[in-house]
């Protein structure tokens, strides 16, 4: 029988979603497209290596398409019947990543909208935050940590996935290092991400 440490112990899985059906162009879009038949695979492959490797019992994700469809592949591979729509682990919310200038930057489906494509969302989770355009490098990395702590917290012990946008991956790994941007990259051993970050 293990120690009382060993049986409170807590694992937080972090991933991106799967390919995209199309590439997102910068500032151009498109913002929310959902997985390529290479993406769903992926998701079935994190599916398969959950199961039989961890005790995933919550999963949060982004409401963008692509990471929903990632999560509720997961959801359904590893036998949960729930995925909580989390905004405060959401895409960057900075004019590359969500458009803006001539036309207001894209904001994803409201949650009843969302449920109607993917019935596994929980439809009475609440997210913590909702943030709004625009946000700097700084301001990602402290909401996509703080929320990350808090959702672990909320659940401990039980092991979570995370299902989010590779910025915020990182944001959300600055956070359990307790790093914040400045002391990141003297002190991280996360790689920058495409956009610059970390």
């Amino acid at each position: 029988m293990g120690s009382a440490e060993e049986e409170r112990r807590q694992s937080v899985y972090i991933a991106r979603y799967g390919l995209p059906e199309e590439p997102l162009v910068e500032g151009v879009g498109p913002f929310d497209m959902d997985l390529s038949g290479e993406g769903v695979e992926a998701a079935r492959e994190l599916a398969r290596l959950l199961r039989e490797t961890a005790a995933v019992k919550h999963i949060f994700a982004s409401p963008f398409k692509r990471a929903l469809r990632t999560a509720v592949v997961v959801c359904r591979g590893i036998g949960l019947s729930r995925v909580n729509v989390e905004e405060g682990i959401t895409e960057w919310q900075c004019p590359e990543l969500v458009g803006g200038g001539d036309r207001p930057p894209y904001r994803p489906p409201a949650l009843v909208d969302l449920v109607e494509r993917f019935p596994e969302i929980h439809p009475k989770y609440e997210s913590i935050v909702r943030p709004q355009p625009f946000e700097t490098e700084e301001d990602l990395v402290k909401r996509t940590g703080r929320v990350a702590r808090i959702l672990a917290d909320s659940c401990f012990p039980s092991d979570v996935l995370l299902v989010s946008h590779a910025p915020c991956s990182v944001g959300m790994s600055l956070g359990f290092e307790g790093l914040d941007l400045a002391r990141a990259k003297g002190e991280s051993k996360l790689e920058p991400w495409p956009l610059g970050g970390v």
